[in-house]
């Protein structure tokens, strides 16, 4: 079903940004409500750099209205001013499916999603499955630590119809 969706779309790029360091679930008042700790600024915004250096800019960033989400985009958004970034609360806890269709249906070319796992990891298992075994990929079959970041390509040609570009490990 994802290779339909993603043949259909004029989605080029997907990157999935696990938001960054968060404070521990019973220092906030609820999990939606959990902010970024100093650490997890700095990765998130290392990870936006690293991106931008290996050539990565989104038209559109579509952002989890958890505040450790959206504090996320706040450090990205330095240094992808020009993205348009939409932010929602139905992206947060999401499956694996809607983020991908919430994806494509931007209409964009260069998409990133900030947001959680277990959604997020599940989603690049998906675009993994039949693809080459090479360090990268089998770190991000593991996981999707805090901080991580996935960039696909859409290729005609991999099994899943995207082609894992980077896995940016903070």
């Amino acid at each position: 079903m994802h290779r339909k969706i993603i043949r259909d779309s004029q989605i080029h790029d997907l990157v999935l940004f696990r938001h960054g360091k968060a404070e521990r679930p019973y220092d906030a008042s609820d999990d939606f409500s959990r902010n970024l700790v100093e650490l997890g600024k700095t990765q998130s915004l290392e990870q936006a750099i690293k991106l931008k250096e290996l050539g990565f800019s989104p038209d559109v960033v579509l952002v989890s209205s958890a505040f450790r989400a959206s504090q996320t985009w706040d450090m990205a958004a330095q240094v992808f001013p020009d993205a348009n970034p939409i932010i929602t609360r139905e992206l947060y806890l999401a499956s694996p499916e809607f983020y991908l269709r919430k994806a494509t249906s931007t209409g964009a070319k260069r998409v990133m999603i900030i947001a959680h796992d277990p959604g997020l990891h599940a989603l690049c298992r998906t675009f993994l499955k039949g693809g080459s075994r090479d360090h990268m990929s089998d770190l991000l079959r593991l996981d999707l630590p805090t901080a991580g970041v996935a960039w696909f390509q859409k290729d005609e040609n991999a099994k899943s119809m995207m082609r894992l570009m980077a896995n940016l490990r903070p």
